[in-house]
């Protein structure tokens, strides 16, 4: 028996004992696998589920996430995140899924909403912000509000065992969110004046900043979400994710 289980970047499935657990989908049927997704968002996301390689997704740990951009932007910072947690994925809605048919060589896209989000947790930043410089490292908390999330999936068949498996070898992740909210604590060694003062021009110019940096951070989640897309799908052949013909 299977079940379909949707982390943010993917709809994927895997096995379940329970009676009320809903009947896995056929190849490509959009619609059941945007009911079933969202299913289990909202009463599974923290959950572990060994048998696909995979980890509670609310909170979603984030062992290391690097957000680069050169000095000639309007915003040229080096942004390193360690050990954070994701809050959030559970309150997320598949609104939208494409693909996942027979064809392992087609692109697959999700798309989520999702009300807020939250990465939290030690970080370390310098460079510089609009006009300002900035420096600091301690905790941080990045919040983003009302997300559009689309998650594109593309990869290969890989023969192994006798069996074919879904071999990811790209994930793009795009995220549109209608506001941000920064708190960056122990800015410029510990000053709490310019610190205080630096976190509310963050706010206010927040929109600014989150143009100039929604590149490198869609590339960053894209990074983190290949790394857990690949290892769900090279738990089991492709086709023992949906239900038999």
């Amino acid at each position: 028996r299977q079940r379909i289980l949707l982390k943010q970047t993917n709809c994927v499935y895997s096995g379940i004992s329970a009676a009320d657990d809903p009947k896995p989908c056929k190849y490509g049927d959009g619609g059941c696998i945007l009911q079933l997704c969202n299913k289990i968002f909202s009463e599974r996301a923290s959950e572990e589920d060994p048998s696909l390689n995979l980890k509670p997704l609310d909170p979603l740990k984030v062992d290391r996430m690097v957000i680069s951009q050169g000095g000639n932007s309007a915003v040229g910072i080096n942004l390193t995140f360690t050990d954070n947690f994701l809050y959030g994925l559970k309150d997320a809605r598949v609104v939208k899924v494409k693909g996942f048919g027979s064809d392992l060589k087609a692109m697959h896209e999700v798309r989520i909403i999702t009300k807020t989000l939250n990465l939290v947790g030690p970080y370390d930043i310098i460079g510089k912000v609009l006009i300002l410089p900035i420096s600091g490292s301690g905790q941080s908390n990045i919040t983003v509000v009302n997300v559009k999330v689309i998650i594109r999936i593309s990869g290969q068949p890989l023969e192994k065992h006798g069996e074919t498996y879904l071999d990811v070898t790209d994930v793009n992740v795009s995220l549109k969110p209608e506001a941000t909210y920064y708190h960056f604590s122990n800015l410029f060694n510990g000053d709490k004046a310019l610190g205080d003062n630096m976190n509310a021009f963050l706010n206010e110019n927040s929109k600014a900043i989150q143009k100039e940096t929604g590149p490198p951070i869609e590339k960053a989640f894209s990074t983190l979400y290949l790394g857990i897309i690949k290892n769900v799908f090279s738990s089991r052949p492709y086709a023992k994710f949906f239900a038999e013909e």
